[in-house]
């Protein structure tokens, strides 16, 4: 498991269009802080602010993490930059409820009626990179509590997409993974997995794990 740098760095002013964004991956947000990288430094990850997005050059990027409490309405507005991304072979990773269409093939997020911790208990399905190693007990609990990781499942996921986990006493699909031109995306229904970076056991290696598979061709 590669070490990541974590929390990211700004990407970019916001006082210029189309400059470069200074990591391989960047992390998208709402209301960044757009502070300076370090002088002749190459950071794993840089931080953007959703808004600012358009005017960075993404050349060099490799990958993306939508965080959850983005504008989504902006990223529709925004769906053919999202997608020409991905298609030209860049990776995304779509965080929380996709409630808008704003890259093809996000799935119809639906909410679980629970009654009790096995409706929200996680299962691993097809193995990916990025839960290599988690014990889902670690996922469907936290703190004592269930329903962190997510409280959903995503219907009408692409014919050629791998479920990656799953949510509940029927097995329901939850995090999903699947191609689009030449790139990937990845979904997640649930709390950014950034989140779990701190988390003194396995679920701690979903960041770097995320950042490493962002930044593959």
């Amino acid at each position: 498991m590669s070490q990541s740098n974590w929390p990211p760095t700004s990407a970019h002013s916001p006082t210029g269009d189309g400059l470069p964004a200074i990591a391989a991956v960047l992390h998208v947000t709402m209301g960044s802080e757009d502070l300076a990288g370090e002088p002749g430094t190459q950071p794993s990850v840089g931080r953007v602010d959703v808004y600012h997005l358009p005017a960075v050059d993404l050349t060099s990027v490799q990958g993306l993490i939508l965080g959850s409490s983005v504008d989504q309405i902006f990223l529709e507005r925004n769906r053919d930059l999202l997608t020409g991304f991905v298609t030209r072979g860049g990776r995304i990773a779509v965080m929380g409820h996709a409630l808008t269409d704003f890259l093809p093939g996000l799935g119809v997020w639906r909410k679980i009626a629970y009654t009790g911790p096995k409706d929200l208990a996680i299962t691993l399905a097809d193995p990916h990179p990025v839960w290599a190693g988690v014990d889902p007990a670690d996922l469907s609990s936290r703190k004592g509590v269930t329903g962190f990781y997510a409280r959903g499942y995503v219907d009408k996921i692409p014919e050629n997409a791998i479920v990656t986990t799953r949510i509940g006493r029927h097995a329901l699909p939850l995090d999903f993974v699947y191609p689009l031109g030449d790139g990937q995306v990845l979904v997640h229904g649930g709390n950014d997995l950034t989140g779990w970076k701190d988390d003194p056991n396995t679920s701690a290696r979903m960041t770097p794990q995320l950042i490493d598979w962002l930044t593959q061709r």
